[in-house]
């Protein structure tokens, strides 16, 4: 059967390669060694935890997401110097449970935490959409959190569209 006509019938538009090479992880920098990201796509704001970085995984994710048709801007989640100024996209996910309770300003774990949309504020003082996904070391060891990962992207790519429409 014709992969295109599949998420066509489950209600996903196809989407189109941009770049097979994704960027490298961007570590998040202070404002003096920042610099505004121009970008004809829209931006989305990928938050994990330090320790938590396979980089095989990574680029993997970052393939996936980026055949959404958007930017990513990576930041790692440091919660003494996180700041909505940090924060250039349109919609922020959260993998891993310190950064999914920092944004949802919950204490639950992250698979109660899943599912539901909270807010931030970006660099331009725009009320965004938070998701609240699994670290990315718990998904590369359990099939099923790979399901609930890619079930979190459809979310945050269908929130995305909501919103910004």
């Amino acid at each position: 059967m014709n992969k295109a006509l599949v998420l066509k019938e489950m209600g996903i538009s196809s989407w189109k390669l941009k770049n097979s090479n994704p960027k490298p992880p961007q570590i998040a920098r202070k404002e003096s060694e920042k610099t505004s990201m121009v970008t004809e796509f829209p931006i989305w704001t990928l938050v994990y935890e330090e320790h938590d970085v396979p980089a095989s995984l990574w680029k993997n994710l970052h393939v996936v997401i980026r055949n959404f048709g958007v930017e990513i801007q990576l930041l790692a989640f440091r919660e003494k110097d996180l700041t909505p100024q940090d924060i250039e996209g349109q919609i922020v996910i959260c993998f891993g449970q310190k950064a999914g309770q920092y944004f949802s300003g919950e204490k639950n774990p992250t698979e109660e935490l899943r599912e539901i949309l909270f807010e931030t504020s970006n660099c331009h003082d725009q009320e965004i959409p938070v998701i609240v996904s699994y670290s990315v070391a718990q998904v590369a060891h359990s099939a099923e959190k790979k399901k609930q990962l890619w079930d979190d992207l459809i979310l945050a790519r269908n929130v995305y569209l909501d919103t910004m429409s």
